[in-house]
């Protein structure tokens, strides 16, 4: 949930909790947002079945596209990208 409101239309009160919070002075040409978000919030079981349907049909995809690649060439192509971004990166063989 969020909330945009112009500092110049907040209560007196509300405008002294949000300038300690910002720990300076608004200004009444400022905008305000006010976001809130639940932390920890496991997925509902439909979102994770989503999300696993979801990384199937990729994989799947993936699978199709390189399926002509020896798999022994598809692991070092695969070791190369992970040396790009981790350049100690040992393979586990």
């Amino acid at each position: 949930m969020s909330a945009y409101l112009h500092a110049r239309d907040l209560s007196p009160s509300a405008r002294e909790a949000v300038e300690q919070i910002l720990g300076r002075a608004l200004e009444d040409n400022e905008l305000v947002n006010i976001r809130t978000r639940k932390l920890n919030q496991a997925p509902s079981p439909e979102a994770k079945e989503a999300a696993r349907r979801g990384l199937r049909e990729y994989f799947a995809r993936i699978d199709e596209k390189t399926k002509h690649i020896p798999l022994d060439e598809r692991d070092e192509i695969m070791d190369e990208a992970i040396r790009k971004v981790r350049p100690g990166y040992q393979p586990i063989r």
